[in-house]
C-alpha cells in the first residue's frame, strides 16, 4: 500500500456493489498497485450478472486525466464498463485503456462494471481488476477488484397476512395483499381463491385507475380492474392487489366466512386465509305494564277496572355487534285505554325515574290512538337514531282504563 498523503498526482480508486449506497464504496484513501483491499464480491446467477460500480477520483492538487484499463471477459466470462452516460467503454478499457475527461481536485468519475458468466459453474470465482492510472504521473496508479461467484437459482416468495376482517350485511370487506419475490431470480406468480368460500371474493389490483395512487394498500373506487397474476417479479420486488369480500344481505350478526388466497410460481408458492365476519344490530322488544292505581311490580299482565291508572314499559335492546340505526317505534294504544297527556319518557332505567335528554335517546309522541317514538342518539322529531350494541332504552306511557 503506497502513501496517502496529497501529491500533485494522484489517482484513487474505489467500489461497492451497484446495488449499494455510495457509503458501501472501499478504497477511500487507499492506494495499491494490486488491490486486496480494495475489493467487493458479488453473487452471480445463470443470466443474471453480477453490477459493480467503480469510482475514480482525482485525489491530487492539480488538474489530471486518468487511464483505466480492465479485461473484456476471460474464459466463461464477459465484462461492461458503462459510464455515466451509459456508453459502453469495454473496447476502450481491455485495448489500451479509456481515458477520462479532466477532472479537477477531488472531481470524480463513476462506471458501472458488469460480469455475465457464460459457462455455470456453482462456486465458480471471477476476479476482474480495474486500474487507474495518473496521465500526469505514470508512477501513481490504484487498483480494485471485483469478484462474481456464480450461485445456484433458489426460488421463494412472501405472502403478507392482514387481519381479519368484519362489516355489515350487503358491505365489501377489502383485505390490502403484498406478494415479495424473496428469491434471487425473475419469477411471475399466479393469483387465486380457495372456491370453498360460501361468502363470494374478488381479487382487484392496487393500480391507482381512476385517479388513485398506485400501490398505496388503500382501494380507491376506480381500482376496478380483476388481478389473477402478479407479472414477472424481479427478485426482491413486490406486487399490491386487494382481495374484496361480499357479506351477502342476509348475513346474521357473528355469521362467518373464510377465503383462501393461493400464490404459485415456479419453483416458490404461498398462500393466506382471512376470517371475515358479519357485524349486525340485534334489536328486541320487551313490553311490561303495571298498575299504578293498585300498586305492583311491571308484569306481562295486570288486573284492573275501569278508573285504573296503568303504565307500560318497553324495553328496546340491541343485542348485536353493531349499532341500530334509524330506530322507530310506532305502537297504538291498547284498546280500553285512554292515554294520560305528558306521560311518555324515554329513559335508560328500568324504572324510568329520569328522563334521558332527547339529543342522546330520542323522543315519543302520541296522537289518534298511537304511539310515535323516533329513538337513539341522534335522533330528530321525524327520523331515528342509533343505538349502540349492548344498549337498553326504555320507553314509558301511562294510560286510564275507561
Amino acid at each position: 500500500m503506497g502513501e496517502e498523503a496529497l501529491a500533485a498526482y494522484r489517482a484513487d480508486l474505489m467500489v461497492r456493489l451497484a446495488n449499494e449506497g455510495d457509503a458501501s464504496y472501499v478504497g477511500a484513501g487507499i492506494f495499491e498497485t494490486t488491490a486486496l483491499i480494495q475489493s467487493k464480491t458479488q453473487g452471480a446467477y445463470s443470466g443474471y450478472p453480477a453490477q459493480f460500480r467503480v469510482q475514480v477520483k482525482n485525489a491530487g492538487d492539480q488538474a489530471d486525466r486518468f487511464i483505466l484499463t480492465g479485461p473484456a471477459g476471460g474464459s466463461g466470462f464477459t465484462v461492461s464498463y458503462r459510464d455515466q452516460g451509459g456508453v459502453e467503454r469495454a473496447s476502450e478499457f481491455s485495448a489500451g485503456g479509456y481515458r477520462t475527461e479532466i477532472l479537477a481536485p477531488g472531481a470524480s468519475a463513476v462506471f458501472l462494471v458488469q460480469v455475465t458468466l457464460g459457462q455455470f459453474t456453482l462456486g465458480a470465482s471471477y476476479r476482474v481488476p480495474v486500474t487507474a492510472v495518473s496521465a500526469g504521473d505514470a508512477a501513481s496508479l490504484d487498483q480494485v477488484k471485483t469478484e462474481t461467484v456464480a450461485c445456484g437459482l433458489t426460488a421463494a416468495v412472501t405472502v403478507s397476512a392482514p387481519p381479519d376482517g368484519s362489516g355489515a350485511p350487503g358491505s365489501l370487506v377489502t383485505y390490502p395483499y403484498t406478494v415479495t419475490n424473496v428469491g434471487n431470480a425473475v419469477n411471475s406468480f399466479t393469483l387465486s381463491l380457495d372456491g370453498g368460500s360460501a361468502w363470494p371474493g374478488t381479487l382487484y389490483a392496487d393500480d391507482g385507475a381512476g385517479g388513485g395512487v398506485a400501490g398505496d394498500g388503500v382501494r380507491q373506487t376506480g381500482e376496478t380492474n380483476r388481478c389473477v397474476s402478479t407479472g414477472p417479479l424481479a427478485p426482491g420486488s413486490s406486487h399490491r392487489f386487494f382481495l374484496a369480500v361480499a357479506i351477502p344481505e342476509s348475513g346474521g350478526d357473528g355469521a362467518r366466512s373464510d377465503a383462501r388466497l393461493a400464490v404459485a410460481g415456479e419453483g416458490a408458492s404461498g398462500s393466506d386465509q382471512v376470517t371475515t365476519t358479519a357485524l349486525a344490530a340485534v334489536l328486541s322488544l320487551v313490553e311490561g305494564v303495571r298498575n299504578l292505581t293498585k300498586g305492583g311490580i311491571f308484569a306481562a299482565t295486570v288486573d284492573a277496572v275501569p278508573g285504573d291508572l296503568l303504565q307500560y314499559r318497553m324495553a328496546i335492546t340491541n343485542s348485536g355487534s353493531a349499532p341500530a340505526t334509524a330506530l322507530r317505534i310506532e305502537t297504538p294504544v291498547p284498546a280500553g285505554l285512554k292515554l294520560a297527556t305528558d306521560s311518555l319518557v324515554v329513559a335508560l332505567s328500568p324504572e324510568g325515574a329520569a328522563p334521558c335528554p332527547a339529543a342522546q335517546c330520542g323522543r315519543a309522541s302520541g296522537a289518534a290512538g298511537s304511539i310515535v317514538a323516533f329513538l337513539g342518539e341522534g335522533a330528530s322529531e321525524t327520523a331515528g337514531g342509533s343505538l349502540s350494541p349492548g344498549k337498553t332504552l326504555y320507553l314509558f306511557f301511562k294510560a286510564q282504563v275507561e
